[in-house]
């Protein structure tokens, strides 16, 4: 069997560890992807590795964090300056990796769809911040589930927006940051004039995106869950073991490169399993 759509959640630095599960299955030859969805960092996840770019990113990223001590400097409040460095170094990392050639094989590749949430006209834009996120995560810290439910009830609503509709790299960073909008660790980001929030607010698998048309899904969550849902054509994969390194956590260059390898070993052990039932 080959999947023929993918679905990446959300995790932050996490994520990595759907790289390296990816490029155990690609070099397998187990994957026909026709489309992906994807939010949050699953969605530079997605853009990295349909680019071909996927090791310089995880390489450049290693980089700048190893560069980076610490994940909140107070004292850039005196001089008016962010005090978290998240943002920037996200945003510096999706431009150096996401050229115009590696957008132009994301365009040439297979339907990607990017995960952002829209408040309730209701809302205001820190009135949705604060609505949403705690919704979230109260949601989260009661029943932890793969598909949450608060936010949707609340009137907070998924876009998703193809990656194709990106015309240049700064488009396509744009939409991926937007996609992983989580105040205050990145400013809230606008599109088409009103505030757009992590996608994960409505769903941080967002299995939703697809066609009906896809047949074999490969699901692929970060977090360690007491239960995988059952649905009728998707496989859904969680790490073998808890990934050490917090979502937001930029100053741990080891942390990220032992998620990938982690992937790669769960990507390894889902092979010969499959194997033996095929």
């Amino acid at each position: 069997m080959k999947f023929d759509a993918l679905v990446l959640a959300g995790g932050g630095s996490r994520c990595l560890w759907q790289a390296g599960f990816y490029d155990v299955l690609a070099n397998a030859d187990r994957l026909a992807l026709r489309e992906v969805s994807c939010v949050s960092a699953g969605s530079c996840i997605a853009a990295m590795v349909f680019s071909d770019t996927m090791h310089e990113g995880l390489r450049y990223f290693k980089e700048i964090t190893g560069k980076n001590p610490r994940n909140f400097y107070p004292e850039r409040l005196l001089s008016g300056e962010r005090p978290l460095p998240h943002f920037a170094m996200y945003r510096d990392t999706l431009l150096h990796t996401l050229d115009e050639d590696a957008l132009g094989r994301l365009h040439r590749g297979p339907v990607i769809r990017v995960a952002i949430a829209r408040a309730p006209a209701r809302l205001g834009p820190r009135a949705a911040v604060a609505v949403g996120f705690g919704l979230y995560t109260l949601e989260k810290v009661l029943k932890n589930p793969v598909h949450p439910a608060l936010g949707r009830a609340a009137g907070f609503r998924a876009e998703f927006i193809p990656m194709s509709s990106c015309a240049t790299p700064d488009a396509l960073a744009d939409l991926i940051l937007a996609s992983s909008c989580t105040p205050p660790l990145t400013p809230i980001q606008f599109r088409d004039g009103s505030a757009a929030l992590d996608g994960g607010l409505v769903d941080n698998v967002p299995v939703d995106a697809l066609s009906a048309s896809c047949a074999d899904v490969l699901v692929l969550v970060t977090r360690r869950y007491r239960e995988l849902p059952r649905r009728a054509g998707c496989t859904y994969v969680q790490p073998s073991e808890r990934i050490a390194i917090d979502k937001w956590d930029y100053s741990n260059p080891q942390g990220l490169q032992d998620a990938f390898d982690l992937g790669r070993r769960d990507g390894e052990a889902f092979m010969r399993a499959n194997t033996r039932r095929s």
